[in-house]
């Protein structure tokens, strides 16, 4: 086995890049902040990439693109086995689970059956019962509660069984839909427009090239819910579009939102425009690349937090 290591083909960056379809830049970033990267020599001491290696990095895109947040899913590369690409792990045998944290679970029993419930529905595809299970989430402590609690293990959970397995994806598709539908249903549009009372809103928008917008829907239905005004501009949208709308809706804050590494280059938030008062400028998702935020940047992890830290209080878009 040493000797076929020795002999083996190894592949440098660009090539690996290509393979993966992936930056460069996010291979070295994976490499540099969560040690996923080449082990194998090379000339004039060029590190080269082993075929345990891109296993491991196959197995990281897999998790991040399907929304595992990137230091557990170099965790779960890092043990991909050295002689062959990663295969499903236990809890995935059983195809009728997903395998999910419950953060809930172990001080309120109400949410952690109610994690379960949309769980079931969800394999099960069964719309309606997805529908009232999230419905039911959603009314005891309002969007943000749910969406950290109940909402975000289920859809994390599938991201990790699809990643696993390569199936389900039509199980990730159908939880969207079923959970956008309700999130605008608890708080419309029409809730948090700024309408023409002069009240500054707040813009929600994905980092430039970033799909995953529905985090940005849950933090619209929370905002709205506070009675915020909000002006939600979705996926992909580019630094000068953004740039142009705080002008233009004389915005107070921003919340920017990154799923993946390809996204998360924040350089470009320190042209966003100057205000005053100072714009504030509130990111999320597992994409940034935290080193390189620029000062005065607040990271949000989870719905509640954003809120927070975009100054927000129940009932007022007002910042304390």
């Amino acid at each position: 086995m040493g000797d076929a290591a020795d002999g083996e083909a190894r592949l440098g960056t660009d090539a690996v890049a290509r393979r993966l379809g992936v930056a460069v830049s996010t291979l070295d970033t994976w490499d540099r902040r969560y040690g996923v990267g080449p082990t194998g020599g090379g000339p004039a001491g060029d590190r080269r990439y082993t075929s345990a290696d891109v296993a491991r990095l196959e197995t990281m895109r897999r998790l991040v693109r399907a929304g595992t947040g990137p230091a557990e899913a170099a965790v779960a590369a890092l043990d991909t086995p050295s002689d062959e690409p990663a295969a499903p792990h236990a809890h995935d045998a059983d195809g009728d689970r997903i395998p999910f944290d419950a953060p809930a679970a172990e001080h309120d029993a109400s949410r952690a059956e109610q994690v379960r419930e949309l769980a079931r529905a969800a394999m099960a595809l069964d719309e309606l019962a997805m529908t009232d299970a999230v419905r039911s989430a959603l009314r005891p402590g309002g969007v943000a509660a749910a969406w950290d609690q109940v909402l975000v293990p289920v859809l994390v959970g599938i991201g990790r069984k699809h990643a696993a397995t390569g199936r389900y994806v039509e199980v990730e598709h159908l939880l969207s839909a079923v959970v956008s539908r309700c999130l605008v249903a608890v708080a419309p549009p029409e809730a948090g427009f700024p309408g023409r009372q002069g009240r500054r809103p707040v813009l929600l928008a994905c980092a430039p090239e970033e799909q995953h917008s529905l985090p940005l829907l849950a933090l619209a239905a929370a905002l709205a819910e506070a009675g915020a005004a909000r002006l939600m501009l979705g996926a992909r949208v580019p630094a000068p579009a953004l740039a142009a709308a705080i002008e233009r809706a004389a915005a107070h804050s921003v919340f920017v939102w990154s799923q993946t590494a390809e996204t998360g280059d924040p350089s470009w938030l320190a042209g966003l425009p100057v205000t005053r008062p100072a714009l504030r400028i509130v990111v999320g998702g597992p994409g940034w690349d935290g080193e390189r935020l620029p000062p005065g940047v607040v990271v949000a992890t989870s719905v509640s937090a954003a809120l927070d830290a975009l100054g927000v209080v129940s009932g007022t878009d007002e910042r304390p």
